[in-house]
C-alpha cells in the first residue's frame, strides 16, 4: 500500500521534478515503476509537429491570399467526408500563390523537378520521408555542437542519449517570426546609425580610416547586394568593438575585392597602373592565412573572406587560385555545420541569420563557379537542410546608391531615389534559381551525361525555369524589350534576369549545332529558345550599361554576355536572312565585354574566344550604331589587338597579363565550353 501511495506522489506532475532529480533517483531500484513516468517526446515526433505546423501556416496564408472560389475549393479539399482535416498538397491543386514567412518566398519551381523524379539535385522533402537533422549534429567533449554525422568515428549522439545537452529547436524557444524580424530590423537600423563612430578610429586594421571607409562603402553598394555574404550590422559593429565578425582577414578581403572599383592612387602599388589596385590587401590576406593558420581553424569570417577572394580571383583571370580559395571555403561550410539549419544548435537570432546567409551565398558561388569553369559542384542539396527564411529585411527597401569616384562625392549620373534594391528577395530568388542551376549541371554538364537522359530532362527543367519566372513578384520583374525607355531596376535585379536567360541557353545549347549532346534529331525549339534568350541578355546588358555604366560592372554580367555572344556568332554565320541583325547584336555584346574587362581582366579571355569564333566563321561585324546592311572590317587588324600564337594558348594582352602575384602562373578563364578548347576551335 505504501508503494502505491509513493507511486501516485511521484507520478503526479511537479514543476521541479526531472529524470535526474532525487525524487526520481529513489525509484532506481524499482524499474517496473519507471515505466509509468512521463517521458519527453522523441525528436522525430517534434520534427513531425514542426512540419505539420509549417504546413498549416502555409495553408492559412494561402487561404488568405486566394480568391473566394479558390478558398472554397481548398477548404473542400482539406476537409474529408468523415470530418477529418488533411492539409492538401498546394502544388498538386494548382495553387501557385507566393507564400512568405519573414520576407522569404516559397518557390514552386523546385517542386516541378521533384515530381519529375530521376537524378535530381533537389531532394524530396515530403513529410513521410524527411529526416531530422539532429541525427547529423554531434557533441564534443565540452558539449559544443559539431557536424560529424552518424557514420563518423567522432560522432557523439545528440538526440537520444544526450538529448538534454542540446537546446530544443528554436521554434520552441524564440518568439514568432514577426517578432524576430522586427528585432533584427531594429538592430540593423541602430547599427547603421552607429556606423559614423567608425570615423573616429585612428585606422581600420592598419589602413587609413578615410580609405577604409571608402572601400567599405564601395563594397556595401556593389558586391554585397549580389550574394549577401557579409552581414553589415555585425561587421560594422565589430569594427568598433574588435568583435569576431570583423576579423582582420575578412576586412582585408573586403578591401582587396572592392579596390577594383576605386581610382584612389594610394591603394595602388603603381599610382599610374590601375591593375595594381588592392595588391597590398591581397598580400595581407595571404600573410594572415599563413601566419594565423586560418585554413586549419575554420570560422565564419574566414569562409566569407575566402568566398569573396575566390570570386575576385576569377574575375581577374586567376582561376586556379579562385577555384582553390572557393574550395577551401566550401569545405569549411561542412566543417562548421553550415549545411545544417542553425536553429537546431543556437537560439541567437543574429547568428541564425548570418549562418543561413553564408550557407546560401556559398551555395550560389559554388554553382556559378561550376558554370564558369565547367567543373563539378561541391555543395549538394541532398547533403543539406537550411531554410531560405531571412528575417532581417532592413536592406530590402533601401535606395540605390552607386559610388563611382574615389572621393565618394559623385555617382554615375543622378542619384536614383526611386530605385529600391530589394536585396533580400532578390537574393532569395537567386538562391532558388541556383537550385535549378544545380539540376542543370547534374543533368546536362557532367561527364556521364547522355543525349537520351538529357533530352528526357529538357522539358522538366524548361518548365521549372518558366515557373521560377512566373513566380517573381512584380517588384522583381524586368522586361526592357517591352518598353522604351525601360524602367530600370537595381543592378542586382538586372543581373538576376540576365542569369535566368543564360540558363535557358545552357539548357538548350548542348542540343544545337556543335553542342556536346547534339544528335541527328534536335529539339525543334532549341535554336529559337537560345536566340530569344541571347537577344534578351544583350538588351539587359545594354540597359545596365546605359543606366550604370560597365566600368564598374560585375564579372557575372560578363559571363552572361559571353554566353549570349556564343549564340549571336552562330546565328550570324548560319542565318543569311537575319545576319545583319545578329551581327549587330554580336558587336554590341563584344563592346560590353570590352568595357567589362576594365574592372574584370578575366573577361578578356572570353572576349578573345568570341573574336576567334568570328574569325573562324568569317562573320562581318555590324557596329551597334551602324545603319548600313553590312560592314567589312579588317579582321587581321582586329585580331592583332589581341595577339595569339598557337590558337588560343598564346600570350595574353597586357591588361589581362598583369597579376598581383608574379609567382602565380596565369590560368585563363575559358568560360563554359562544351569541349576542350583546341578541339572546339578545330571543329568550327
Amino acid at each position: 500500500m505504501r508503494a502505491k501511495i509513493r507511486l501516485a506522489t511521484v507520478a503526479r506532475p511537479h514543476p521541479h521534478g526531472s529524470p535526474g532529480s532525487p525524487k526520481v533517483a529513489r525509484l532506481a531500484g524499482a524499474p517496473e515503476l519507471l515505466a509509468h513516468l512521463p517521458r519527453s517526446p522523441p525528436y522525430s515526433q517534434i520534427d513531425n509537429l514542426q512540419r505539420e505546423c509549417f504546413a498549416l501556416k502555409t495553408f492559412i496564408l494561402t487561404l488568405k491570399n486566394s480568391s473566394q472560389e479558390e478558398r472554397q475549393y481548398l477548404l473542400s479539399a482539406a476537409i474529408g467526408d468523415d470530418g477529418k482535416v488533411t492539409v492538401p498538397d498546394l502544388a498538386q491543386h494548382g495553387t501557385h500563390h507566393e507564400v512568405t514567412f519573414g520576407g522569404s518566398a516559397v518557390s514552386n519551381a523546385a517542386n516541378i523537378l521533384e515530381r519529375a523524379g530521376g537524378n535530381v539535385d533537389t531532394p524530396n522533402t515530403s513529410s513521410e520521408d524527411e529526416v531530422g537533422i539532429g541525427h547529423f549534429i554531434s557533441l564534443d567533449e565540452n558539449g559544443k555542437p559539431n557536424s560529424f554525422g552518424p557514420s563518423s568515428a567522432l560522432h557523439v549522439p545528440s538526440q537520444s542519449e544526450s538529448a538534454q545537452s542540446l537546446p530544443h529547436p528554436i521554434n520552441f524557444r524564440l518568439p514568432e517570426a514577426e517578432i524576430i524580424q522586427h528585432r533584427l530590423i531594429a538592430n540593423a537600423a541602430l547599427a547603421r546609425q552607429m556606423e559614423h563612430n567608425i570615423a573616429s578610429l585612428s585606422s581600420i586594421d592598419g589602413t587609413s580610416t578615410d580609405i577604409g571607409l571608402q572601400l567599405l562603402d564601395l563594397h556595401w553598394t556593389r558586391q554585397h547586394h549580389t550574394f549577401l555574404l557579409t552581414y553589415r550590422p555585425a561587421i560594422m559593429r565589430d569594427l568598433r568593438t574588435s568583435g569576431p565578425y570583423a576579423s582582420s582577414f575578412l576586412v582585408n578581403a573586403i578591401f582587396a575585392c572592392s579596390s577594383k572599383y576605386s581610382s584612389l592612387p594610394d591603394i595602388r602599388d603603381d599610382p599610374n597602373d590601375p591593375s595594381t589596385a588592392g595588391r597590398q590587401f591581397f598580400r595581407k590576406c595571404d600573410e594572415l592565412l599563413a601566419r594565423d593558420s586560418l585554413l586549419t581553424l575554420p570560422t565564419l569570417p574566414t569562409v566569407v573572406g575566402l568566398l569573396l577572394l575566390g570570386s575576385t580571383f576569377n574575375s581577374r583571370g586567376e582561376t586556379s587560385k579562385g577555384w582553390l580559395y572557393t574550395g577551401y571555403a566550401l569545405r569549411m561550410v561542412y566543417d562548421l555545420g553550415l549545411h545544417l539549419d542553425p536553429q537546431q544548435t543556437t537560439t541567437d537570432a543574429e547568428d541564425i541569420e548570418i549562418r543561413r546567409r553564408v550557407y546560401w551565398g556559398a551555395f550560389v558561388c559554388d554553382k556559378l563557379q561550376s558554370l564558369y569553369l565547367g567543373r563539378p559542384v561541391a555543395l549538394h542539396l541532398w547533403d543539406s537542410q537550411v531554410s531560405l527564411d531571412f528575417h532581417d529585411l532592413y536592406e530590402e527597401n533601401e535606395r540605390l546608391q552607386l559610388r563611382t569616384n574615389p572621393d565618394l562625392t559623385t555617382s554615375h549620373g543622378e542619384s536614383s531615389p526611386n530605385i529600391l534594391l530589394y536585396s533580400v528577395s532578390t537574393f532569395q530568388q537567386l538562391c532558388s534559381l541556383s537550385k535549378i542551376m544545380a539540376t542543370i549541371i547534374s543533368r546536362f554538364y557532367i561527364v556521364r551525361t547522355t543525349f537520351s537522359n538529357a533530352q528526357r530532362s529538357l522539358e522538366q527543367v524548361d518548365q521549372a525555369l518558366q515557373q521560377w519566372k512566373n513566380d517573381l513578384s512584380s517588384e522583381l520583374d524586368f522586361q526592357p524589350w517591352l518598353s522604351t525607355p525601360p524602367k530600370n531596376p537595381a543592378p542586382n535585379v538586372m543581373l538576376l534576369h540576365s542569369l535566368y536567360y543564360t540558363l535557358i541557353i545552357l539548357v538548350h545549347r548542348p542540343f544545337i549545332s556543335d553542342g556536346h549532346l547534339r544528335s541527328t534529331s534536335q529539339p525543334l525549339q532549341s535554336w529559337e529558345r537560345c536566340t530569344v534568350a541571347a537577344r534578351r541578355i544583350t538588351t539587359i546588358a545594354t540597359a545596365y550599361r546605359t543606366a550604370f555604366g560597365l566600368f564598374n560592372g560585375p564579372y557575372l554580367l560578363g559571363y552572361t554576355v559571353y554566353v549570349a555572344c556564343t549564340i549571336h556568332v552562330r546565328n550570324a554565320a548560319s542565318d543569311a536572312q537575319s545576319s545583319h541583325d545578329h551581327a549587330s547584336l554580336l558587336a554590341t555584346g563584344l563592346k560590353c565585354l570590352d568595357e567589362l574587362c576594365v574592372p574584370n581582366p578575366g573577361v578578356a579571355r572570353p572576349a578573345r574566344v568570341i573574336r576567334k569564333l568570328i574569325e573562324v566563321n568569317n562573320v562581318n561585324l555590324i557596329s551597334p550604331d551602324q545603319t548600313t546592311p553590312r560592314l567589312d572590317l579588317d579582321m587581321e587588324a582586329i585580331m592583332s589587338m589581341f595577339p595569339l600564337t598557337n590558337g588560343l594558348d598564346g600570350e595574353m594582352d597586357a591588361a589581362c597579363r598583369r597579376s598581383p602575384y608574379e609567382e602565380v602562373p596565369y590560368d585563363p578563364l575559358f568560360g563554359l565550353m562544351e569541349t576542350q578548347m583546341g578541339t572546339f576551335i578545330e571543329d568550327l
